[in-house]
Parts: C-alpha cells; structure tokens; sequence
C-alpha cells in the first residue's frame, strides 16, 4: 500500500551501485539521507506488479530483471550550494565560508553545514560525479550552474538533505574514478568541518581496514536477493578502503589544523 520509486538500469551495475550505496550510507551512519532501498524482480505476473501493469508494459522492461524499490518521498524541494560557499567565480569555497567566522553562525546554520560535509564526504567515498562534482564539470560553459538546483540532491519537509539516485557509486564511479578525482578530491579538501558521529565511523572504517567486508556483510545479511547482483569486486574493494584511508588522514589533519576532535 505504499509508494516507491522503480529502478530499472541500463546493466546490472546500476542497480548494484545504488544497493551498495545504500548500505554505505547505512554504515556511515548516513541513511537518514538516503531513502531506504529494496530489491525486487520484474515478475509481469507477479502480484507486487498488479498495480502497474500498464506502465509495466510501457517501459518494456526484460523480464526477471533485478530493480531497486525506493521510498517515495512526497514535498521534496531543490536545493542550491548555499551562498557563502559559491565565489564569484563560481567554483566552491565552503572552507572559505566557513574557516574563522563559524561563532557568528546559527545552530540551522551549522547543522546545515555540516549535512554539505556529509554529501561530500559520502560521494568522495562512493565516487559519485552525479551530483555537486557534475555541477563543477559544467562551469566551464555555464558560469552560473551553482545558483541552478544541485543535481540528484534535494530537501525532505523537515530541512534533511535527500542524497537520490546513486547508480553511479562504488561500481560505475570507481571505474572512471580517474576521471573525475580531479573534482571530487579538491571538494573533499576544500572542507574541514565534519559531523563527529560521521568522523568517528569513517576512522573506526580506516582502523578496520574491513570496510568492505563490514559493507557485504550488512548487504547479504538485510538483502534476500543479494546472490542475484555481483559483489564489489576485489579492486573496487581496495579502492573503497584506500579512499577511506584518505578521507581519515585529511580529518586527522583538519583535527591538528585546529586543535579540536574531529567534528567540532
């Protein structure tokens, strides 16, 4: 009786870099920004289809695909880079805003913040150039791409940031993670204002040095139909690991930058 948002991707890995990236989220402690995810198979005659067999017909989907299901959520709205972090040339300045002057900020304001900093960090881990990183891309012929909605991210009723649609994560992203590192690591960079609970599952991931592990573990263990997508590959395992491993040395260093733990 509820409402859910269909994937059907293009190949296989669409669906499983959404997956992953769900269960990443989950073990960040992020799934409050990205909505709970299910797989199912299209089964035309199948009674969780009833309903939509005229769009079911429409979309000419292959039968027996694997699909990811998604919470609707209703009242979402865009979102734009906040103002303090847009310069004038465009490109991202979020140290810059809020490097110094973070006393003269509200509690909406760094909580705020401080969500930006989650969406960062999360699509440098997962590689995701789907979002501000493919707003970065399009300032070379749109100088005003950054007062334009963010791509794929939104604001739920109650002031959350929504992170949708995260295909491209830790299976497509990671392939052509060369590509588009030379945006995602300046943006990781650029910000050294961190929630702490994220900081502290990001260096207990690095410590682990078992992210991977700890990821297809919580994936197999809440979803039935897991043998049906591949795993995370052997290098895309060791990649999620090495960004870890960078994320945590540039907290640490914004921890010594400022004589403060980690997210404060």
């Amino acid at each position: 009786g509820t409402r859910a948002c269909v994937r059907y991707g293009i190949n296989p890995e669409q669906i499983q870099g959404e997956a992953l990236s769900y269960y990443l989220a989950r073990l960040l402690g992020l799934q409050r920004h990205v909505p709970p995810l299910a797989l199912a198979r299209v089964e035309a005659r199948g009674a969780q289809w009833a309903q939509v067999q005229e769009e079911l017909r429409a979309a000419h989907w292959t039968e027996g695909s694997v699909v990811s299901l998604t919470r609707w959520l209703p009242n979402l709205t865009d979102v734009v880079v906040p103002a303090p972090w847009r310069s004038e040339d465009g490109h991202l300045r979020p140290l810059r805003a809020a490097g110094g002057v973070l006393a003269n900020r509200s509690q909406a304001e760094l909580v705020d913040l401080v969500q930006w900093t989650d969406l960062i960090l999360f699509d440098y881990l997962t590689a995701n150039f789907d979002r501000l990183v493919s707003n970065l891309f399009s300032l070379q012929w749109d100088p005003r791409v950054m007062q334009r909605a963010t791509s794929n991210l939104h604001r739920g009723p109650g002031g959350a940031l929504v992170f949708l649609d995260n295909e491209a994560g830790l299976v497509h992203g990671y392939r052509v993670a060369g590509m588009w590192d030379k945006y995602n690591e300046p943006l990781l960079q650029s910000v050294c204002v961190f929630r702490e609970r994220t900081a502290r599952r990001v260096l207990e991931l690095h410590r682990g040095r078992d992210a991977a592990t700890r990821l297809l573990r919580l994936y197999r263990h809440h979803e039935p139909r897991f043998p049906e997508l591949a795993a995370l590959a052997d290098p895309h395992a060791q990649l999620l690991q090495r960004r870890l491993d960078f994320l945590a040395k540039h907290i640490l260093h914004c921890k010594a930058l400022h004589g403060r733990r980690p997210g404060t």
